[in-house]
């Protein structure tokens, strides 16, 4: 592999491993909570034009996530998992351009993060780009760990903010749209977290590996 593209692969994979590290133990607000403060239909929507932006940011991500296996040889469970991700990933993208011309009222284009938080990211992937890097970066079992607690980290943002997207979204088939995609996270969320558990936390008898 050429070494642009190499640093291309990496560039996408980290930045939504950043993504999904970045929000590690956070909960997304539900939009019921602020049932004491309403809201204009404007400025839901607004929120909710954020959300679909973030979704299909991260959609993209995911999509080219496949690519990793190029980079270093992962084992055939990981490679399973990675192509799992990467094919809902990209569907779920192919998706929301579909929604977004259907539905006038829906954008994807947003960014709606802060400059900060924005910036914040950015060294985080800059962080995890040396820990990656050919030759000098990690490999085997360490490396295959690592990605999947990353994958782990993502599609858990990914599951909860369809979650509080779905609770405010009045249009019943955009509703259904977002249930569905929560569903397709949590089942690559509960696989990522069995891999895990499974091959890299644990043995049978409960025994941590190293």
């Amino acid at each position: 592999m050429h070494n642009s593209l190499r640093r291309t692969v990496l560039t996408l994979l980290l930045a939504s491993f950043a993504a999904g590290c970045a929000n590690m133990g956070k909960t997304p607000q539900a939009p019921a909570d602020h049932a004491k403060k309403p809201v204009s239909s404007k400025q839901q929507q607004r929120m909710l034009n954020e959300g679909y932006s973030m979704l299909y940011t991260d959609a993209g991500k995911f999509d080219f996530s496949e690519l990793i296996l190029y980079v270093k040889v992962e084992s055939e469970a990981t490679h399973e998992v990675v192509t799992a991700v990467a094919k809902v990933g990209g569907q779920l993208k192919k998706d929301l351009e579909r929604i977004s011309k259907d539905h006038p009222g829906v954008r994807i284009d947003l960014n709606p993060l802060p400059e900060m938080e924005n910036r914040k990211r950015a060294a985080i992937a800059r962080d995890r780009a040396r820990y990656f890097a050919p030759v000098i970066g990690h490999g085997g079992r360490e490396y295959e760990r690592t990605v999947l607690i990353g994958y782990a980290n993502g599609l858990n943002h990914e599951r909860h903010l369809c979650q509080v997207m779905a609770e405010a979204e009045p249009d019943a088939r955009l509703k259904k749209f977002l249930l569905d995609s929560e569903k397709h996270y949590d089942d690559l969320y509960d696989r990522v977290t069995a891999l895990l558990e499974k091959d890299y936390f644990k043995d049978p008898n409960g025994k941590t590996r190293d």
